[in-house]
């Protein structure tokens, strides 16, 4: 068999503030992944540059997610292999789901050649259990889900389904990426968080979630200073990092609202069309002041993406 398949995944914005482990949202910054199928293929992996990836064997998520897809819907048939170049957009470890981008394009490519060559053997998963074995492998749907719907997504598990609800992102929030050149672990990241919360944090938390439904109503920027607010995840993962907490207190003086980008180190800024270049101007002053430890980064101009994934065999 001889195949040539393009697949585009978006990167991911997850808890969005209080929605931890159940809120993320699609963003046009892309992982692309140009696959060739023949009889040479043999799991070969580079960059477009046809340079060596920054990842072991052990953590390609790719191939995990492509093996997994045959264990699941294509028992007892060995995966075919591929060969792949990859274009990756999105900050290795760096909190905008590119661990994700990898396990949704491997369930991508075996759902096509499911789809192509093994369809009057076994029947083809239908979307949404492809969302909830996606999630579970990642043990939550807030980058799986998004990345592969697109748009801000609200989802959950509930016997043994994925449940999720999508919004379209308002037009009148501009949004920008703070990528500081960090790495940051979600396993370890998860090991700052309390074991325990207080009902107050519970209820604050509770809150703003609701919160964010009424800002998707009125689209009114107030809605969204309340709803980004968080009390479980955000406090904690930012407090040994100064640079994020330097971050966190310009937007909050300079209007603008913030979230952690999934474990981080990213941070996602929202900012009113209207008063976005007023807000850079200061803030892209103030930050490098603050930068004490010059770590490097990059702000970086982004815009939801409501499509997710794209395959096309070319």
């Amino acid at each position: 068999m001889n195949h040539k398949v393009y697949i585009r995944v978006p990167g991911t914005s997850a808890n969005m503030g209080p929605g931890f482990d159940l809120l993320g949202m699609a963003l046009k910054i892309y992982n692309e992944f140009y696959f060739t199928i023949d009889s040479s293929s043999n799991y070969t992996t580079l960059r477009v540059d046809n340079t060596l990836l920054p990842f072991s064997e052990k953590e390609d998520l790719l191939k995990e997610g492509y093996t997994r897809y045959y264990q699941l819907f294509l028992p007892k048939i060995k995966p075919i292999a591929y060969n792949v170049k990859m274009d990756l957009n999105l900050p290795f470890k760096g909190g905008l789901g590119s661990s994700a981008s990898a396990l949704v394009a491997g369930f991508a490519l075996g759902n096509f050649l499911h789809k192509k060559h093994f369809v009057k053997k076994f029947p083809v998963p239908n979307t949404d259990r492809i969302l909830y074995e996606l999630a579970m492998i990642e043990g939550h749907p807030d980058n799986t889900t998004p990345a592969l719907m697109g748009g801000f997504v609200f989802s959950y598990f509930h016997n043994g389904k994925l449940i999720y609800f999508k919004e379209k992102f308002p037009s009148f929030v501009n949004l920008h990426l703070f990528i500081p050149q960090i790495e940051v672990s979600t396993n370890d990241s998860r090991k700052k968080l309390p074991e325990v919360y207080s009902t107050e944090d519970l209820i604050f938390n509770m809150s703003r979630i609701a919160t964010w439904l009424q800002f998707f109503k009125t689209k009114e920027f107030f809605h969204l200073e309340r709803a980004v607010e968080d009390k479980m995840h955000t406090p904690y993962r930012i407090k040994p990092l100064p640079l994020l907490n330097s971050v966190r207190d310009l937007c909050k003086n300079l209007g603008a609202s913030f979230t952690l980008s999934g474990s981080g180190p990213t941070m996602l800024i929202y900012t009113e069309k209207k008063s976005e270049k007023k807000f850079l101007d200061k803030f892209q002053s103030e930050i490098s002041k603050k930068n004490k430890t010059n770590i490097a980064y990059t702000i970086q101009k982004v815009e939801p993406d409501n499509t997710g994934l794209i395959l096309k065999e070319t």
